[in-house]
């Protein structure tokens, strides 16, 4: 959405004012994302790009070339603490490595001290995404350092926690297949459409960009090329967040997620098999979840008969959701960038509702049909 059309809607107020911003972890590839996506943004200016390496913003990322230059950790404190002083509102994306936006977020405090409170922060790691120590320790496989933030994290899948969102000057933005998994599943366990006795399964397909911009053994492209593979089979660690959604509807069920590596850089495909509480016709399940994701700019539920495929969702904010029902068994397909709609687009979606602006600001909408 660009500036004029926000104008038109009556935000001009709003966007008199820029909000400087800062983005830690400027190397890796999901920070190549959010930079490209601050760089079309109406109204947020970047400031500062934080790297612990000398490499500049366009080396890391050639196809980025107009984005601010890079800066030291120490550098980006001091300015966001003068930034707060000046009665500005910055706002911190946390692009880190799981395990890092801890550190990152208790040295912010530390230099700000009472200014942090002031200061927007969306984190896009798995650091704060879990409000239980228990459920983190289970997924992550040891104690949570930073233990007493985690209440202080609002959730940030918009869909389901758009008004908590608005409210928050902390989010946690979900993982990309957790993003998947609970647009899949979460309108049909609040609608008590499901039995949460029997199993509920779900097959997810994975590009190449959510391994990271480090090469490792598996996103080498001789390999990778023409390949797909399972991996996490004895349980993928997004699993974990939408057992926290399910258990704020009071649903346990027995939950059974493989993951998979596809041949190709970008995209989540989807698959879930969930049983029907009592018999439903398809026509009525779509309606459910059409109401569901009634107001929600970047969810289309697709005609019945129709798949959801990745091309159309490929460097855009959308998810489609496909449906199908067979005997007491809800077919239901999801397919989302896991850049985009599963990282960086839906960080900035939370962001653009903490400040008051649509949440469309700066997001695409139109995938690229060719990727």
């Amino acid at each position: 959405m660009s500036r004029e059309q926000l104008e038109q809607q009556g935000v001009a107020r709003t966007l008199r004012a820029t909000t400087p911003t800062w983005v830690f972890g400027a190397k890796g590839v999901l920070a190549g994302e959010l930079l490209r996506l601050l760089d079309l943004h109406p109204t947020l200016e970047l400031r500062g790009a934080v790297s612990r390496s000398e490499q500049s913003v366009d080396s890391a990322h050639p196809h980025l070339q107009t984005c601010a230059s890079t800066c030291s950790a120490d550098e980006a404190r001091a300015a966001i603490g003068a930034a707060l002083r000046a009665g500005e509102r910055p706002a911190v994306f946390l692009a880190l490595p799981h395990g890092e936006s801890c550190a990152a977020w208790s040295a912010l405090r530390a230099e700000l001290g009472a200014l942090a409170e002031q200061l927007y922060l969306v984190d896009l790691a798995a650091d704060y995404r879990l409000v239980d120590p228990a459920r983190y320790r289970r997924a992550y496989g040891h104690a949570h350092p930073d233990a007493d933030e985690l209440p202080r994290f609002t959730y940030g899948l918009v869909e389901f926690h758009r008004a908590a969102i608005a409210s928050a000057r902390r989010v946690a933005a979900p993982g990309c297949f957790a993003t998947a998994l609970q647009l899949a599943s979460v309108p049909a366990a609040r609608g008590k459409l499901l039995d949460a006795t029997r199993p509920w399964i779900f097959h997810g397909i994975t590009g190449s960009s959510g391994s990271g911009a480090e090469p490792k053994p598996g996103t080498h492209h001789p390999w990778r090329h023409g390949n797909m593979w399972a991996y996490s089979l004895g349980g993928h660690r997004h699993e974990a967040e939408l057992e926290q959604a399910l258990a704020a509807s009071s649903h346990t069920p027995p939950l059974h997620f493989v993951a998979h590596s596809g041949p190709f850089a970008r995209g989540i495909h989807l698959t879930c098999a969930l049983p029907l509480a009592h018999k439903l016709k398809a026509e009525e399940v779509r309606s459910h979840y059409v109401a569901a994701f009634d107001g929600s700019p970047f969810v289309s539920v697709l005609e019945l008969g129709r798949a959801p495929d990745l091309r159309s969702v490929s460097g855009s904010n959308r998810a489609l959701v496909g449906l199908d029902v067979r005997g007491d068994v809800l077919t239901v397909l999801v397919t989302l960038d896991n850049m985009v709609k599963g990282g960086a687009g839906q960080a900035l979606q939370c962001l653009n509702l903490m400040l008051g602006l649509p949440e469309t600001a700066g997001l695409p909408r139109a995938g690229l049909g060719v990727c």
